[in-house]
């Protein structure tokens, strides 16, 4: 589980906000993990440790019971009535895995496969490695049985169980076999007889426990973190580890649920899961037909006294066993990396990205550089600023050209965006013409913001900004619909410091850049940061991104905006240090602009009924585009045209 991350190839990676991104950084409790107070709390939340632990410590209280057949008969009727549910289930889990895997198949993207491709082949070589080398061999160090007895006594069983991907039906064979090979030391001169071999408690009650095949598809949450482009720390593993062990008492799917729920791995990524495991449980089953017979082999030997400790022995065998784990580690990353390069696409599938919701919109005319003003000095348009939209049946937005993903251009040079699009629906039930003015940038004061609003530029502002009251002096506000959170952008390889305040008030000399003057921001990180230095800088995010500057530690923006700004430039990461410092956002509408105000204010409270901006949001922000995906070519649609 260690090695594993050591074989993903250096592939540029980032993802889209994720909700998982700013939830509160739940530091694990191993006591609370895996002692429940509540057992009934537990299993309702899947606390898998704890139903784990609860479920033994029961098991074992019972054999110090007397009397407790009547006990043991509710259980047996019990568990026969939910094996009848099982097999029940059972009969209908292939449809529902087939659609998961056809689902995947239909939607996932030419860099999604290759980055799976990496995930099967590295199970696939461990699985090998772990069933012919480290696990025969361990058997061949520590016993008088020969490697080559070893193979060729269950490759048969071997294959059956790769083939039909249970181990449940090589059980016996498995058994069988393995009193043969115990059979050629002959160990029957202990004065045991061989029909009463320990392999036959050993392997089948062996069955019941995580076995290193199932222990194997952990793999997958160090791969879900690193295709996500958020790998696991350092300092996370060895809570991955023992928590790891504890949950694949539970069935892999809810296993892999709750550590993904652990780690803040977007829970998306278990489709991918159940995608993948269609191909990697065979090689799991390979591992667990070949470790239960080493188990077996291993422990009957121990209670014969036939285990030899051969300190040479040993100490080549997990040196030549390392050598080849690395070597073959090692090979998948520099072949991946060197001769079958990941063409990083993300950042395309963001600059397409077209307006969701428009139909039938408005008449629009969006600049792309200021048209010529006079001046912006404040005044006092004739009636209310309502009023003039009505008038001149004309709404006019003011726009920042690259604030991802709210406001920008994309590749076929429209203006998208969730805030644009907010604002021609705005536009389309008003039943007013749009006009999109740019903003001229650098603007690092509330005054210079106020001065197109109030100087009758524009009629409002996005994208949505931080409701502060310092600046309601000089604009007035929408109500808030949303919220940003403070976090810093930084090189990929800075990410621990950045996910807690704690670690960042103990850095020494850290230097931060923020593009634009906002003295909330700056006021909180001054509070939380006292011995850091802020920068407000007047170049722009992409300038500060695009070069490999040293002279910030981090850019502090929003996360939202963040995350899209790392697609971008992936060899950036984004972290939201805990506890997350948020703040409400909304329009910029022009000072007294009330009657304006009211209008929009109401307008918001609908959107957010029929879930238009959270519709919105999943689709900019966090990159839900399922939706919108073209479907791939189907004789069903295509040819038959059966469905549309």
């Amino acid at each position: 589980m260690i090695l594993i991350p050591f074989g993903f190839p250096s592939w540029e990676s980032a993802s889209f906000f994720s909700a998982s991104l700013i939830e509160p950084q739940k530091s694990i409790n191993f006591l609370d993990l895996f002692l429940p107070s509540n057992p009934f709390y537990a299993m309702a939340n899947t606390i898998i440790p704890s139903v784990v632990t609860f479920s033994i410590a029961v098991g074992l209280a019972f054999i110090f019971i007397p009397e407790k057949s009547t006990v043991i008969e509710v259980f047996s009727k019990l568990s026969d009535s939910l094996m009848l549910i099982t097999r029940w289930v059972a009969k209908l889990a292939p449809i529902g895995v087939f659609a998961i895997a056809a689902n995947a198949a239909g939607t996932l993207r030419f860099e999604d496969f290759e980055r799976l491709q990496v995930y099967i082949i590295l199970q696939g070589c461990i699985a090998l490695v772990l069933s012919f080398w480290i696990l025969p061999s361990l058997v061949t160090v520590l016993t008088p049985i020969k490697y080559r007895d070893i193979i060729n006594s269950i490759k048969n069983p071997l294959a059956t169980a790769f083939a039909t991907a249970n181990l449940l039906v090589v059980i016996p064979i498995l058994v069988d076999n393995s009193k043969k090979l115990i059979a050629n030391i002959k160990i029957s001169d202990s004065g045991i007889d061989e029909e009463e071999s320990p392999l036959d408690v050993i392997i089948p009650a062996s069955f019941n426990f995580p076995n290193m095949g199932k222990l194997l598809s952990l793999g997958f949450i160090p791969f879900a973190a690193w295709y996500v482009g958020s790998p696991l720390s350092a300092t996370q593993y060895p809570s991955f580890l023992v928590t790891g062990i504890a949950v694949f008492f539970a069935d892999g799917t809810l296993g892999t649920t709750f550590l993904l729920n652990l780690f803040k791995i977007p829970t998306d990524m278990l489709t991918l899961y159940i995608t993948v495991e269609i191909f990697t449980a065979r090689f799991g089953v390979l591992v667990a037909a070949m470790q239960t017979v080493v188990l077996g082999i291993l422990a009957t030997c121990a209670i014969q006294g036939l285990i030899v400790i051969r300190r040479k022995k040993i100490i080549n065998f997990a040196i030549s066993s390392i050598l080849l784990l690395a070597l073959i580690l090692g090979s998948i990353h520099f072949i991946y990396t060197t001769f079958f390069p990941s063409d990083y696409t993300k950042n395309q599938l963001l600059s397409n990205l077209e307006l969701l919701r428009v139909r039938d919109a408005q008449p629009v005319n969006v600049f792309k550089t200021p048209p010529m003003i006079n001046n912006l000095e404040p005044k006092e348009p004739e009636g209310s600023r309502y009023q003039q939209i009505k008038t001149n049946h004309l709404l006019r937005a003011c726009y920042l050209q690259d604030d991802y993903p709210f406001s920008y251009f994309n590749n076929q040079g429209n203006l998208v965006g969730l805030d644009v699009e907010m604002i021609h629906i705005l536009a389309r039930e008003l039943g007013v013409k749009l006009e999109f003015l740019p903003l001229q940038e650098p603007i690092n004061k509330k005054e210079d913001i106020a001065a197109y609003l109030n100087g009758n530029y524009c009629d409002i502002l996005i994208p949505a900004v931080a409701l502060t009251p310092e600046t309601t002096e000089v604009v007035t506000f929408t109500q808030s619909f949303s919220k940003r959170t403070l976090s810093f952008v930084f090189k990929d390889d800075k990410k621990e410091p950045f996910t807690n305040w704690k670690k960042l008030q103990k850095k020494h000399n850290l230097q931060l850049a923020i593009p634009a003057d906002v003295p909330y921001y700056i006021a909180k990180l001054k509070g939380l940061l006292p011995n850091a230095e802020v920068a407000i800088t007047n170049r722009t995010i992409r300038d500060l991104l695009g070069v490999n500057s040293e002279e910030f530690d981090a850019i502090v923006i929003p996360a939202e905006n963040a995350s899209a700004w790392t697609i971008l430039y992936p060899n950036n990461g984004v972290a939201v240090p805990q506890p997350i410092v948020s703040i409400p956002v909304g329009y910029m509408l022009p000072k007294n602009a009330h009657s304006l105000a009211d209008i929009i204010n109401l307008w918001l409270d609908l959107k957010q009924e029929d879930k238009t901006i959270q519709s919105l949001y999943d689709y900019w922000v966090q990159g839900n585009i399922q939706s919108i995906k073209k479907p791939r070519w189907s004789i069903i649609r295509d040819v038959l045209h059966w469905i549309e």
